[in-house]
């Protein structure tokens, strides 16, 4: 399931986070399975510190969760906890619209829609291509603040949310947003009206949320 890791410290720890989770978001590794991480260290032929390392950091993020001694396994996200992400999503990227609609310089448009408009020619996106995306640009919206406490909490938040946004493609059998709806939220900013910006962006997070629960 791995590929053969690099040898140098730090990276090391990084690549095999990276490959977990890749492995996670592709379906490789699914629900109720057990990462064991003398398997993984011996699979990547590596020691097993970096593979806990990078176990324990996914575990931090709330993609995984600790079963048995040395076992991990994907995490479920409750319904509760889900509204409660999405919650907080609201205040950041809320004011993160407000912010950019009404600081935004002609260059940050440039690059919110160039990002809008890749997402929109991509070609039956993977999973993790449609998540990368989707994050992608919200993330641009909220780094267009300068706040650097506004990035670590939407990369706190998001990271949680990988987890809670695969379960919900998996329970609903598939995730399907609206194509046109980065597009009139960015048409929405760029007429620089911060308070529609941020009643918008609240409202793109919402129908976000009604759309992870539809199932329910």
């Amino acid at each position: 399931m791995f590929r053969q890791a690099p040898t140098a410290r730090p990276r090391l720890a990084v690549d095999i986070y990276d490959q977990i989770l890749h492995a996670i978001v592709n379906g490789r590794i699914a629900p109720g399975d057990r990462l064991i991480q003398e398997q993984i260290a011996a699979e990547i032929n590596v020691s097993r510190t970096p593979v806990r390392e990078a176990l324990l950091r996914l575990e931090q993020e709330g993609i995984l969760e600790q079963t048995g001694r040395k076992g991990f396994s994907i995490r479920e996200i409750s319904d509760d906890e889900v509204r409660a992400l999405y919650g907080a999503r609201e205040a950041i990227e809320g004011h993160a619209a407000y912010s950019l609609a009404a600081n935004g310089t002609p260059e940050s448009l440039t690059r919110l829609k160039k990002a809008v408009d890749t997402e929109r020619a991509m070609k039956d996106p993977t999973l993790e291509e449609e998540f990368n995306a989707n994050r992608d640009i919200h993330r641009l919206i909220v780094a267009q603040t300068g706040n650097p406490i506004l990035i670590d909490m939407f990369d706190n938040l998001w990271n949680r949310g990988l987890s809670l946004w695969l379960f919900a493609a998996t329970r609903a059998g598939a995730v399907t947003p609206d194509p046109d709806a980065h597009l009139e939220l960015y048409d929405i900013i760029a007429a620089g009206n911060p308070e529609k910006a941020q009643t918008a962006m609240i409202q793109h997070v919402k129908d976000g949320l009604a759309l992870h629960l539809s199932d329910d």
